[in-house]
């Protein structure tokens, strides 16, 4: 039976474009040992886990949402390829190769993701390189995560029952979907006006808290994020970087100055992007940049609505605008702000208000809710984006080879022309750092000043102490 996107996996897919791909995705970093066929192996083993891995995009009429049908030619060596990097293989080559794979749309004739094995790294070290689309990222399971295990000896089992797609469906039951769709929307619309009309005085006042809620918190910022050269026209070709940061010594900041591990890294970002805008010969004073960052959005009860889960990955995570103090030069100082700042958007009424405003989104036709996202995405509506996804902390395995690090990338959007994503893994948060190639020519340069600002934070933490 045919799977249709969801609203939001929906408008991923209309906003994908040749200068704003809608794809994430990691390299992780390997020992030395693995090889191309142990990784194909392991991806034809375990590809059942991956339910919409099969699977590639079927358009409807009418405007209705496209569906999820198998693939009938699906060809695994076309998902897995092998590369090798000249030597010496170092970070910048590894960037510059995985930019420019970032740089280029999926196909949606096939199944929308890739993976790339990538010999000739330094030291004998094999990349993987993961992209897929964040309409398929939004089944919850990740096909690099499915590939690793927690012990080096696991013994791998072959798929129980060999693979057959299922037949689409005839165009006549193509347009009946599309019929029953629109009939389920103008449903849900009548639906809300009877909401409206029964109980006018509860939405009334939802409506007055949502003008403080993340959302009117974030369209309020959109109008007040600072020009600045972090925001240009994006081109369709890409840069990408890679750097690293000591956990520990994140931690110690935490426990010395009393913050979460997020605090710091914002206020690390701040720092590192402060600093590539003076050397750029930028005015920084009193600059506010305006970073997107995740907040969870829930009703009165804590909860999270049908229609809030399918708009919000099915996590109830919206995000919002949030200051960026680049012109604070004190490291603890600028901590502190980015700590005071990120609390108030946690422990406000702004993501239970936004829980109102994605319910009335739910109701509104496939094709405006996506011309929606489309005219929001060409807005200036944040200078960066950053992404904080904690890993886990143990040693993890893909073929018995060890997993060193992942550094996870983000796709770019609207006129922001950098993203910053970080995962933590067994004592080190590997950072993936996504540029446009013309607006972001110095990203190199911002990847070795965020471990330098994560040193002077400690330094200056342990200072602090001391007092």
């Amino acid at each position: 039976m045919p799977e249709r996107l969801s609203l939001l996996d929906a408008s991923f897919v209309t906003l994908d474009t040749p200068t704003t791909p809608m794809h994430a995705g990691a390299v992780a970093l390997f020992e030395p040992g693995l090889r191309f066929s142990d990784v194909l192996q392991a991806v034809q083993a375990r590809l059942d886990r991956v339910p919409l891995a099969r699977k590639r995009l079927q358009e409807l009429p009418l405007g209705a949402r496209p569906t999820w049908v198998d693939d009938p030619a699906f060809d695994l060596t076309y998902h897995v390829r092998h590369a090798a990097l000249p030597s010496p293989g170092d970070a910048a080559q590894l960037g510059e190769y995985c930019a420019r794979l970032i740089g280029r749309q999926l196909d949606r004739r096939r199944p929308l993701w890739e993976l790339y094995v990538i010999e000739g790294c330094a030291d004998g070290r094999i990349a993987l390189f993961q992209k897929e689309h964040l309409a398929l990222a939004g089944s919850g399971t990740n096909l690099l995560e499915v590939l690793l295990d927690d012990h080096p000896d696991v013994v791998e089992e072959e798929p129980r029952t060999p693979w057959t797609p299922e037949p689409p469906d005839p165009p006549a039951g193509l347009a009946l979907q599309a019929v029953r769709e629109r009939a389920e929307t103008l449903t849900r619309a009548a639906r809300a006006v009877g909401d409206l009309a029964r109980a006018p005085r509860r939405l009334v006042g939802a409506a007055r808290d949502a003008a403080g809620s993340a959302v009117g918190v974030a369209a309020r910022a959109a109008r007040l994020a600072p020009e600045s050269p972090l925001n240009t026209r994006l081109t369709p070709h890409r840069r990408f970087a890679l750097t690293a940061l000591d956990l520990e010594a994140m931690r110690e900041v935490r426990r010395l100055l009393g913050v979460t591990i997020h605090d710091a890294l914002v206020a690390v970002v701040g720092d590192a992007v402060g600093r590539l805008l003076r050397g750029r010969g930028h005015d920084t004073t009193d600059l506010d940049l305006r970073i997107m960052v995740p907040v969870r959005v829930a009703s009165d009860d804590g909860q999270v609505g049908d229609l809030a889960q399918e708009l919000t990955l099915g996590t109830g995570v919206v995000g919002v605008l949030a200051p960026l103090p680049v012109m604070e030069l004190d490291p603890v100082a600028r901590l502190y702000r980015v700590m005071g700042e990120l609390a108030g958007l946690r422990e406000s009424r702004q993501a239970v208000a936004a829980h109102d405003l994605v319910r009335l989104a739910g109701y509104a036709p496939p094709l405006l809710h996506a011309m929606a996202a489309r005219l929001a995405s060409a807005e200036q509506r944040y200078n960066l984006a950053l992404s904080n996804a904690p890993g886990p902390q143990g040693a993890r395995y893909l073929r018995g080879v060890r997993l060193e690090g992942t550094h996870p990338f983000i796709p770019l959007a609207g006129d922001a022309a950098l993203s910053i994503a970080v995962t933590s893994h067994a004592g080190r948060m590997g950072v993936g750092l996504l540029g446009d190639r013309t607006g972001l020519p110095d990203l190199e340069q911002l990847a070795d000043l965020i471990p330098a600002a994560a040193d002077e934070l400690l330094a200056a933490a342990r200072a602090e102490a001391r007092r």
